[in-house]
């Protein structure tokens, strides 16, 4: 029988776990957390997307999201506004402030990414097919 250490769903959670608490203590000298990042990220890739947009692509609970937006604005990283075409819906924008914070956030990310691929070398293409085969196969 084998232990449910070598489950594969055990071995991605464990590889998770360890690639959160790295970047959660590269992003420290930021003085933002993970997800936070992807918010930055998800508004440089679309800067002044609503709350669900951003929730959507970065794949952060709708619950989450608030707060986390709520912690950047305080911070002076991103302003919301009201979508001059839907007066009902909430557009998020990056701030100068933000904007650099994204970038510089972003290299960091990059060079992470890079460690990554250095990590599975030839096997990374393969690796990331299996991945988006996991992902679309609980849709």
């Amino acid at each position: 029988m084998v232990g449910f250490t070598e489950f594969t769903c055990f071995l991605m959670r464990s590889a998770m776990k360890k690639i959160d608490r790295y970047l959660a203590f590269q992003l420290e000298e930021y003085g933002i957390s993970v997800p936070q990042s992807f918010v930055l990220f998800a508004l440089l890739e679309e800067d002044g997307s609503t709350l669900k947009e951003i929730g959507t692509k970065a794949q952060i609970d709708s619950s989450s999201m608030t707060v986390l937006v709520d912690k950047l604005e305080n911070e002076g990283y991103l302003e919301r506004r009201l979508d001059p075409q839907d007066r009902r819906a909430i557009r998020v924008f990056l701030t100068p402030k933000g904007r650099d914070l994204a970038g510089k956030v972003w290299d960091l990310a990059v060079d992470f990414n890079r460690q990554l691929h250095e990590s599975l070398g030839d096997t990374e293409d393969l690796f990331q097919q299996g991945l988006r085969r996991i992902i679309r196969s609980f849709d």
